[in-house]
């Protein structure tokens, strides 16, 4: 009997395994079936009514179309049409992330993420910049949106399958779904505000402003000592809640022109590679758009009808990231009931709204949206606060956020510019996020423009929240477009930019009392130097140096400092002959990444508190500052009796360290490599998350470079888990040769196609890891013709 029952508990057993091997194929297959039935039809012929006459969809090798209309409003029309093709779901996620409308389908983790969008009104600011627009701006985002909703009427394939199992059915595409993302962008491409806030919470713990004001090492008409002053304190209840990982600040990129004098070609150069967040698919999408009347080509986003980046055969651009502080928080003082707020005039009623975030799965949540004259109040992101009399919340002002936002229409009008005079009259109408716009054209001219509303405070300094109730910081208007910071045609031949400070000393405006360190753009001076005569390979070589100025600084620095011991001459020996070049082959960066994170914790610790995760900064100039000084402070420890030195700080740290990349890596220092703990994570952001089959979906090549190299492959991390993966870098490469603009040079990270089984959702992955480019003029592979 007891065989007998074993062999019934093994027939059950075996059938429940069938039963759930039958069940995991049966999944595989109808994902496999979703997917395929999602996949574009690119070739032959396609009934597209609402266009005025046939256009022609060319696709090369690698899927990049050129799109060939008869007129302006087809070729709008028809690139929403290829976009919805190749990247709705990534195009659906979008305008969810900008109307707040991404628990409808994610569930109540995403009611977070709605309510920031929703408090700062994201969508609504858009349709207002939809109506501030010129015509022909307009024209074309409502080309566009026809072509997105041709799609969704017509499909030539499924709707993307996390939107079908998701049971979503998208509303029609309108022109402020388009605008949302230049929106989202102001947001996240000015991060300041999350310091003032962190700054007023240091010095409400006690913090000495002084070394409040050390932190951050501020740059700009601040001496790096001078005290942040506090108009008046904020209660820790009334800060707001830092920002959802969709939403936070990623700030960073690279851009470079050369004239005709310096460049081999006889024509002048443009050298572009804007740093986001890393993810497959990238945000960028290449694309070719041609009619009788213009072109251009470059990298679009999906569901935005402008080229961002890009040429149009006689002129060409990129951007960078000013960093300028277009941000303010302002303590409101509420009153009565709670339902005004102090102004100069008297009290003032809140403007309210009340908005509700339906939720998949659970119960719909309401959410009152206070307003004030500065802007919406954040703090009611942490709940309703400040309903008793004389205590306050914080309002956010932000450029970003204004009415008559016309940046749209800014970019539309470079993307037609043929010279200097033409781009500068498109650059007077970008307003938000503020960047520095190079460009290049083919008669051998070159400049930029940091282009965008720069408030102009009456007192204050942007450092930390400000009084809103006497009007005494208010802002008074903006700098005038004459005054921004540009330069045109300079006597070197050459124009760099990689987030570094943009004005001199004797600038009288303030852009920003905190600028990013120098170290790429002092690496790319020194490149730039050092050839009298640049070839289109030479820029493309540059955007993939590898040697770290900060390294090659700070490393001399640090060994200078560090006492002799035993356990630290093999590291320290490397580390001195090491010339800073951040190679995935070598060791050397891997010790420096796994020993920063430690002295900038030790130097720390004590004295934040809990404040530490408040503190956003990459520490590498304040460590130097703190170890050239004479002065001890932040080295002694604070919480106990013992003193401590800043080598005792750096003796223990590399020790720490060391003992952690051994038991990683082994004992041989010469056999770790960079590359192995610092990976691309072009991670995708749904499928990727599937249980046990998601790491299929995401692309983790390896790669050299840092933080600070040309070669931008930013980690957050410090390395606590053993990994340095990058998470932040340059998704898009574009080098113009203005002598010949076709013959010009793109790539991105991933690929065109948001989708697993298409050829293309990967395939300029190892072109891109490896430093190769693309022209846009390649041979079709496909032809699609859309008739009206």
């Amino acid at each position: 009997m007891a065989i007998l029952r074993r062999l019934r508990l093994h027939h059950w057993i075996t059938a429940l395994l069938l039963v759930l091997l039958s069940l995991v194929i049966l999944a595989m297959l109808g994902a496999w079936l979703l997917l395929h039935g999602n996949l574009p039809r690119t070739a032959g012929r396609l009934d597209l009514p609402v266009l005025d006459a046939p256009v022609e969809v060319a696709r090369d090798a690698h899927g990049i179309p050129t799109i060939r209309a008869e007129n302006t409003r087809d070729a709008y029309l028809a690139l929403g049409f290829v976009h919805a093709q190749d990247r709705f779901q990534q195009m659906e996620f979008m305008r969810r992330l900008g109307e707040g409308r991404l628990a409808e389908v994610i569930g109540e983790g995403a009611v977070g993420t709605d309510r920031w969008s929703r408090t700062l009104g994201l969508h609504r600011r858009a349709q207002q910049s939809y109506r501030a627009l010129g015509d022909e701006a307009r024209a074309a985002l409502d080309a566009y949106a026809a072509g997105v909703n041709a799609w969704l009427r017509r499909r030539d394939s499924w709707l993307p399958p996390p939107l079908t199992l998701l049971d979503v059915r998208p509303e029609p595409w309108t022109p402020a779904d388009s605008l949302v993302w230049q929106r989202l962008m102001a947001f996240r491409l000015a991060g300041n505000w999350q310091d003032e806030a962190a700054r007023a919470r240091m010095i409400g713990a006690g913090l000495p402003p002084e070394r409040v004001a050390e932190l951050w090492h501020e740059t700009q008409g601040v001496a790096v000592s001078e005290p942040v002053t506090m108009p008046q304190p904020v209660r820790e209840a009334a800060l707001p809640p830092p920002p959802p990982a969709e939403l936070a600040a990623t700030l960073a990129s690279n851009a470079w022109t050369v004239a005709p004098a310096r460049s081999a070609t006889g024509g002048a150069l443009l050298a572009n590679d804007p740093h986001l967040g890393y993810q497959t698919p990238i945000l960028w999408y290449l694309a070719r758009l041609e009619t009788p009347q213009w072109q251009v080509s470059g990298a679009t986003v999906p569901g935005v009808p402008f080229h961002l980046i890009g040429h149009n055969g006689r002129i060409g651009w990129g951007i960078t990231t000013t960093h300028a502080d277009t941000k303010d928080l302002f303590v409101e003082t509420v009153t009565g009931d709670g339902t005004t707020y102090l102004a100069p005039d008297g009290p003032r009623p809140f403007e309210t709204r009340e908005e509700v975030i339906e939720v998949r799965g659970g119960e719909p949540v309401t959410l009152t949206v206070r307003e004030t004259r500065h802007g919406p109040v954040v703090t009611d992101l942490r709940g309703m606060a400040g309903v008793a009399d004389g205590t306050e919340v914080l309002a956010l002002a932000a450029t970003g956020l204004m009415d008559g936002d016309r940046t749209a229409e800014a970019i539309m009008r470079l993307n037609r510019a043929g010279n200097r005079a033409e781009f500068l009259k498109a650059m007077r109408l970008f307003h938000a996020p503020m960047q520095n716009v190079f460009f290049a054209t083919t008669d051998g001219d070159t400049g930029f423009i940091s282009a965008g509303r720069v408030p102009v405070r009456k007192a204050g300094d942007g450092r930390v929240p400000v009084p809103g109730a006497d009007g005494s910081h208010d802002w008074t208007g903006f700098v005038t477009f004459e005054d921004l910071p540009q330069a045109f045609a300079p006597a070197s031949g050459t124009l760099l930019n990689a987030n570094n400070r943009v004005v001199g000393d004797d600038y009288p405006h303030l852009i920003t009392a905190h600028w990013p360190p120098p170290w790429r753009a002092l690496r790319g001076e020194a490149l730039l130097a050092g050839r009298d005569a640049h070839t289109v390979d030479d820029m493309i070589a540059m955007q993939h140096d590898m040697r770290s100025t900060m390294a090659e600084t700070l490393v001399p620095v640090l060994l200078g400092a560090l006492p002799a011991s035993p356990d630290t001459v093999e590291a320290r020996r490397l580390l001195e002959a090491w010339d800073g070049t951040m190679d995935p082959d070598r060791p050397e960066p891997l010790i420096l990444s796994a020993w920063l994170p430690r002295i900038e914790k030790a130097l720390t610790a004590d004295e934040l508190g809990d404040r530490a995760g408040d503190w956003r900064e990459n520490g590498e100039r304040f460590i130097a500052a703190v170890l050239s000084s004479r002065d001890t402070w932040w080295c002694d420890r604070k919480d106990t009796d013992v003193s401590e030195s800043c080598g005792d700080i750096l003796d223990r740290s590399l020790n720490n360290a060391l003992a952690d990349l051994r038991d990683r890596h082994g004992e041989n220092m010469n056999d770790w490599r960079w590359g192995e703990v610092h990976e691309a994570a072009l991670d995708n952001r749904l499928y990727g998350r599937i249980p046990l089959i998601g790491g299929w979906f995401n692309l983790r090549p390896e790669m050299g470079g840092g933080n600070h190299t040309l070669l931008r492959a930013g980690y957050w991390n410090g390395g606590e888990n053993g990994r340095f993966d990058a998470v932040h870098g340059a998704g898009l490469r574009m080098v113009l040769d203005m002598a010949d603009p076709g013959a010009s040079r793109f790539i991105i990270a991933t690929g065109q196609s948001e989708n697993p089984l298409s050829d293309h959702y990967a395939d300029q992955m190892p072109l891109w890891s490896r430093g190769a480019t693309l022209r846009l003029d390649g041979e079709p592979a496909s032809v699609l013709r859309l008739e009206p």
